[in-house]
């Protein structure tokens, strides 16, 4: 009875300890996956800024938003310019307001990151930022 007694408590130890390592094993696999999401979503938001910076520039030093916008391969809807890069989407939105000497065009660049659901079919966007841009085109003397 003594013998039997002693497997079971071997059993029991085996078991426990791949219990254990099973656990490990399985917070050590979430850390990795959390950690690979966090440098996808900073290399993203890293192109995110530059493209939006690019885009906030040559809205300052054009003449003409609209087709500006339009060559960049944004597209309007509503009032709102709409480019999609694939893993994240720059929206560029502003108005313009006429004034005695010039025109005031003020707006914002904003990225969204397209988070996606592996449960769902369709993507989420989280927006990344959010840039302020503004052009002033001054009337020339005559």
């Amino acid at each position: 009875m003594r013998k039997r007694n002693r497997s079971n408590v071997l059993l029991v130890e085996i078991l426990i300890a791949v219990l254990f390592f099973m656990l490990s094993a399985t917070v050590l696999v979430k850390v990795f996956v959390t950690a690979r999401n966090m440098t996808v979503r900073s290399g993203v938001e890293s192109k995110a800024v530059v493209d939006a910076q690019n885009v906030a520039e040559s809205i300052y030093a054009a003449e003409d938003i609209d087709a500006l916008l339009e060559g960049m391969g944004f597209h309007s809807s509503h009032g709102s310019w709409t480019l999609d890069r694939g893993d994240y989407t720059l929206y560029v939105d502003g108005s313009a307001k006429p004034t005695d000497a010039g025109e005031l065009w003020s707006g914002t660049v904003r990225a969204f990151y397209k988070l996606r659901n592996p449960d769902a079919v369709r993507a989420e966007d989280e927006e990344l930022f959010s840039l302020t841009c503004t052009r002033y085109k001054g009337v020339a003397n005559s």
